[in-house]
């Protein structure tokens, strides 16, 4: 590494003055020496194993230095005010060209050009406080027609102190509960704080200073002292919060309506002890102001209304009605001499002021309606005007976390503005009073507790939920839908391209926009698909015309492009998938999937000025279903063509194909595919339009055809058979125990590569032939069969064994597919169906449009075209997938988008999800509750932490619901008994008897159930019916609720004769005879009548 160029005192001094005179402390020279000494020695490791890498001399180990660890090296030196941004610039710069020239100040970011990105990114509203249900503290402590005039928060101790008008004093509990209460017989109280060093309440009236002290017991006689006289009315109070000293003091500023600002000492001196022994009757104890230290100076020409101290300025402010000096902001030394003070002009003055530290800003607002936004050091000019209020403002709060404002008007009007912005967020007014009640006077943020605490005639507790969402439209990332998402893992970096082809790269943490580029392939060339090598140094893009290009990720720069063809068909090259193989600077290798179904690689070796094609996947599935099942291959490496990871293949069936065969089913090209290539796999499957999967065993030489309708119980329709997405499950010991480890990440519109591979970690091709051609490949590649290839470098395949015996791995790979009818089956590499699940999202079923999983591969994610996310737990699935007693559990569902999915993916250790959409928005999300943290695009930085706050985006109404273990949407296998039938025996039994029986009374009637007697269990099937229950009737859906009964035939069901009594005609001639038939009570009263002999009949079965 070369010399710098640049002394520590030069950078230091320049950086003194680009920042702001609040700026934190920067560290002496000798230290910043010391830091830049071991920050060399850091980067000239790094770049030794950069060297190391590229020849192929390094080992990998313990001490191995990725970004990760390059990264906290650098906090570590530096601290926490280098940008992430410009340390992964630095890296990448020494990892892509070890040579090159570098400066240390570059870890600064001083030759990077800076400025605020986002500004000109989104015009519309992006982040609104949604009000809560309010609660209503009735027990405030006022008296009749009182009202509350000052409240004040004391952070120190968590509790409240509030002053009424008419004297009256109390103290509330962090949860608003009254603890204590004073009532004082004077004059209305104006104003009141909390003296930290004398630990007691101060308040202030027209002309007197009361001083309670709440923690002694007993009545205003024994706590409370009175401070008099004062020679103007006093209107606000303030306490100035300084550091300790050995003599307990405490200052208070006061303003008056003289237009004075006082500043009054007191000590603990000041107040003795009580005489409480004394036998005469109590008096409250009056203390001359006289005696106390009092320095006041005249610095308004109208009423002084708010006096505050800022302890982060180190100064006071006050503002008054006055209109030329409406706010005063200076130290409190120019109180003692008639230097001049810094003061602000402001039509018709100021009510209410406030400070906001960490935007370094001052806000007021007055009767002219207007916010202003300062800077504590210009008052010639504001640095912003806030409009909206249409009447006056009377207070001003600030939230500090958020560095939002929350301002106050005459007509009980709250406005939620955002400091950075400008920007109105939200407006909410108290609603509860009527017109007539008495306006507001008092007004805090906890901040603390996020909540917004007003006072009048009640105490009202505003509970603000935050909401990252536009308010006037879908929160938008892009112009148009989102076509692509791919995430560099190793930067953690975010790529987005929408339908117009502008890409843009995010910071994944704070949603900051790095970069975008525009027309990437050309105007009106539409981008399809992306993927990022496993080093994240590398990008490759895709378009609709099949051109190809490969970029530097880091700076965006095009490296290598693959040009158009001679003859393009519509549509016919358009790329639907990639995979990033290989990237270095001697090789690239992507593996591409076109629309017609034709699988590719894409090569560019050293020396070459373009890309090209040099190998192609044969079609399959149309010799599969001309009885074909399981096919070998005959695998040769072209020496002129090599790319390193798959030779040529030929296809060898076992029957002869029939070029016209009409059982060719349609819809045979392949639209999706995901490879797994990890220590004895080498697995590619692809899956047609027609539901047809192909898995390509490199290992074993074979192709299997694997189709679900051989083993789907119902198949609707053929285009429910349709496979949207393909992902490899595998668990390798590497994954378990680290999980930055982990392999190349790819997009497309609808799939990214599989999670689950390793690093580094492919596998041997097993090449398949005569010994002829055995000895042709050796002596063409210099390899024997049965070798490794890692990268170009051959490796026995005797390293992977123990002895004799071949290590076997840890797990078995499951293929997961997701098809159009909205399940998803868990299929072994061998064909067997493991797994049916269906998610559930309180809807019907929904087409899977997305699948993907984590490094440890312990969670599956899906995605559907209706915009919900659903979790899958399969880390116990996958630690014996043949068990059947190991369930795939779902544990969550969530309504991310009110459109389609197109892509998402897992950052299992930042717990994140991003789903894409053709909403035009890209969204971040808690994996573990499924709340939403923001949008990238959106002008704030996300705040990455657990919230139990529920927040939404403005188009998505449903809540996230979780699925415990014993929850009724698990799906469960139940058992239950078939339906009973009538046992013809035992109904003749009971209705023989009853003839002999006493005839039941009209109270008996009911008791008379022998009929359900009668009633017994089937003999024909032995074994109950299975029910799966997949729905919950408490949640009221209905189509979730009914069990679906499967019956099944019995094989030799004889058919009961027409003479045995249970027979349909017997049944039927019987109740002819009885319908048709008179019965007896009708006989007897014919033959009475009559006067014949009552003819003889038979009882009725």
């Amino acid at each position: 590494m070369a010399e710098t160029t640049q002394t520590p005192s030069t950078v230091i001094s320049r950086k003194m003055m680009q920042d702001d005179e609040d700026s934190p402390d920067i560290p002496d020279e000798l230290t910043f020496k010391n830091s830049l000494k071991l920050f060399q020695r850091l980067v000239d490791k790094t770049v030794i194993q950069k060297r190391e890498e590229r020849l192929g001399l390094y080992v990998k180990d313990d001490e191995q230095m990725d970004y990760d660890k390059f990264y906290a090296a650098v906090l570590e030196l530096f601290g926490t005010g280098v940008k992430t941004q410009d340390v992964k610039t630095f890296f990448r710069k020494i990892s892509n060209n070890p040579d090159g020239r570098t400066d240390w100040c570059e870890i600064f970011g001083y030759y990077i050009l800076e400025g605020d990105v986002l500004a000109s990114q989104l015009d519309e509203d992006n982040m609104v406080f949604l009000v809560s249900k309010k609660q209503r503290i009735t027990k405030a402590g006022v008296k009749r027609r009182d009202v509350i005039k000052c409240i004040v928060k004391i952070p120190q101790l968590d509790f409240l102190v509030t002053a009424s008008q008419k004297g009256m004093l109390s103290i509330f509990s962090s949860q608003v509960i009254m603890k204590l209460t004073l009532g004082m017989d004077s004059s209305w109280i104006t104003g009141c704080d909390y003296l930290s060093q004398l630990k007691r309440v101060v308040a202030v009236t027209e002309r007197t200073i009361i001083i309670w002290d709440y923690k002694t017991q007993g009545t205003a006689m024994d706590n409370c002292f009175i401070i008099k006289p004062m020679e103007h009315c006093l209107l606000c109070v303030c306490a100035v919060q300084r550091p300790a000293e050995l003599l307990v003091k405490d200052d208070i500023l006061l303003g008056d309506d003289g237009g004075y600002v006082n500043l009054f000492t007191m000590t603990s001196d000041d107040f003795g002890l009580k005489q409480s022994k004394s036998k005469k009757q109590k008096q409250i104890v009056v203390l001359d102001s006289k005696k106390f230290k009092n320095i006041k100076r005249k610095l308004h020409d109208d009423w002084v209304v708010k006096v505050k101290y800022i302890p982060a300025l180190n100064c006071f402010g006050s503002c008054s009605l006055d209109s030329v000096h409406s706010l005063v902001l200076d130290d409190l030394k120019r109180l003692e001499d008639n230097v001049p003070v810094r003061d602000f002009s402001v039509p018709k003055g100021v009510n209410a002021f406030t400070y906001c530290g960490k935007a370094n800003i001052v806000v007021t607002g007055g009767d002219d309606k207007v916010l202003r936004l300062w800077h504590p050091n210009i008052n010639t000019k504001p640095v912003g005007k806030l409009l909206g209020h249409l009447f006056s403002i009377t207070e001003i709060v600030t939230n500090e976390k958020d560095q939002h404002i929350i301002s106050l008007s005459t007509e009980k009007i709250f406005r939620v503005w955002d400091i950075q912005t400008l920007s109105g967020l939200q407006v909410f007014h108290d609603n509860q009073g009527g017109p007539k009640e008495t306006q507001i006077f008092a007004m805090i943020f906890d901040n603390n507790h996020g909540t917004l605490i007003a006072g009048s005639t009640v105490i009202d507790i505003y509970p603000l939920t935050r909401m990252i969402q536009g308010t006037k439209q879908v929160p938008q990332t892009h112009e148009r839908s989102i076509n692509v998402l791919v995430y560099n893992k190793v930067f953690h970096q975010v790529l987005t391209i929408c339908s117009e082809s502008v890409i843009k790269v995010w910071e994944l943490e704070t949603g900051q926009l790095i970069y975008q580029i525009q027309d990437a392939h050309g105007s009106s060339v539409e981008l399809t698909c992306a993927a990022i090598d496993k080093n994240g140094f590398h990008l490759a893009t895709g378009a609709c015309d099949g051109t190809v290009k490969t970029w530097d990720f880091g700076s965006g720069q095009e490296l290598k492009i693959l040009p158009l063809g001679k003859e393009i068909n519509d549509n016919e090259h358009w790329l639907m998938q990639m995979v990033y193989l290989k990237a270095s600077e001697s090789k690239h290798v992507i593996l591409v999937l076109e629309y017609s179904g034709i699988i590719k690689i894409i090569q560019g070796n050293e020396g070459e000025s373009y890309l090209s094609v040099t190998w192609e996947l044969p079609e399959a599935v149309s010799l599969a279903v001309q009885g074909n099942p399981l096919m070998s291959l005959k695998l040769t490496l072209n020496a002129k063509k090599n790319n390193g990871f798959y030779p040529d293949v030929e296809l060898l069936p076992d029957k002869e194909p029939v070029s016209s065969d009409p059982e060719i089913p349609c819809g045979i090209e392949v639209i999706c595919f995901d490879l797994l290539r990890v220590e004895g796999y080498n697995l590619l499957a692809t899956a047609s339009a027609n539901g047809a999967i192909m898995v390509w065993d490199f290992e074993s030489a074979t192709t299997r055809y694997i189709f679900k309708a051989g083993h789907a119980v119902q198949v609707d329709g053929p285009e429910l058979l349709r496979i949207n997405k393909l992902l490899f499950l595998y668990r390798s010991s590497l994954s378990d125990r680290q999980l930055s480890l982990s392999s190349t990440f790819s997009s497309d519109p609808q799939s990214d590569e599989s999670h689950t591979q390793e690093e580094g970690s492919t596998v041997a091709i097993k090449l398949e032939g005569d010994k002829n051609e055995h000895s042709g490949m050796e002596s063409a590649s210099g390899l024997k069969p049965g070798s490794l290839i890692l990268e170009n470098k051959a490796v026995p395949s005797s390293i992977l064994t123990a002895g004799n015996e071949k290590v076997e791995p840890q797990s078995i790979p499951i293929l997961v597919v997701a098809h159009e009818d909205g399940r998803v089956y868990l299929w072994t590499i061998m064909g067997e169906l493991l797994r049916e699940l269906l998610p559930f999202t309180k809807h019907p079923p929904i087409p899977i449009t997305v699948l993907c999983t984590g490094v440890s591969a312990k969670m599956l994610f899906a995605a559907n075209k209706e915009g919900h996310v659903i979790r899958w737990n399969v880390g116990s699935f996958l630690d014996d997938p043949l068990d059947g007693n190991k369930h795939v559990k779902q544990q969550i569902c969530w309504r991310a988008h009110a459109t389609k999915i197109v892509d998402l993916f897992f950052d299992e250790e930042k717990n994140l999800v991003v789903t894409a959409s053709i909403d035009s928005s890209v969204r971040l999300w808690n994996s573990h509750s499924g709340h939403y943290l923001g949008y990238f695009g959106q002008r704030r930085l996300f705040e990455i932490s657990e919230s139990s706050d529920i927040i939404l985006p403005c188009d998505v109404n449903e809540t996230p619901f979780t699925i415990k273990e014993d929850s009724k949407y698990m799906e469960k296998k139940q058992k239950f008994e078939y339906p009973l039938v009538l046992d013809r025996e035992r109904w003749k039994t009971l209705t023989r008897s009853s003839l002999t029986l006493k005839k039941p009374g009209p109270y008996e009637v009911d008791q008379d159930f022998k009929f359900f007697k009668a009633l017994a269990s089937p003999k024909i099937h032995k074994h109950p019916l299975d029910i799966f229950r997949l729905g919950n009737k408490e949640t009221g859906v209905v189509f979730g609720a009914i069990p679906i009964y499967k019956v099944s035939s019995p094989e030799n069901l004889k058919t009961l004769s027409g003479k045995q009594d249970g027979s349909v005609d017997n049944i039927r001639k019987r109740s002819k005879t009885m319908y048709s038939s008179p019965s007896r009570l009708s006989l007897r009263r014919a033959a009475k009548s009559s006067q014949t002999p009552i003819p003889s009949s038979s009882p009725a079965a």
